[in-house]
């Protein structure tokens, strides 16, 4: 990717390729102690905003309501702390990564058609340039 998404916004695009919305991820995730689904997903907004951090256990009952690469998670995290790394290569659109590819409409993996963009996401459907 280009430019560098913050951790939230990860969590966002990843949530939204999975066609997840809040009120369904708010659904599905537990808290202790117990708080309602409207209280919970305006948390998730939170943390999709980066207003709020994610604890080990949020992050882990995230995962279990949707797909996402836990390492590009950590990476994110690192550059929004202020580490010196590379960012993770990430489809400008729907932020899969190498590790994580998502699905194109016919049901296959994706791949890269451009270096920040996904073969699912490309319109029309172009054929990989890029591995």
């Amino acid at each position: 990717m280009t430019g560098t998404i913050t951790p939230g916004a990860y969590l966002k695009r990843c949530r939204q390729r999975a066609g997840l919305s809040i009120a369904d991820v708010a659904a599905r995730v537990a808290t202790e102690p117990q708080t309602s689904e409207h209280q919970r997903g305006k948390w998730l907004e939170l943390i999709e905003a980066d207003a709020a951090p994610a604890s080990f256990r949020t992050v882990v009952a995230l995962r279990l309501a949707y797909r996402f690469d836990l390492t590009v998670l950590a990476q994110l995290e690192a550059i929004a702390q202020g580490a010196d790394i590379l960012a993770p290569f990430l489809c400008r659109i729907c932020a899969c990564s190498k590790n994580d590819r998502c699905m194109d409409p016919k049901g296959d993996e994706c791949c890269w058609v451009e270096p920040d963009l996904c073969s699912a996401c490309a319109t029309p459907p172009a054929a990989s340039v890029v591995e």
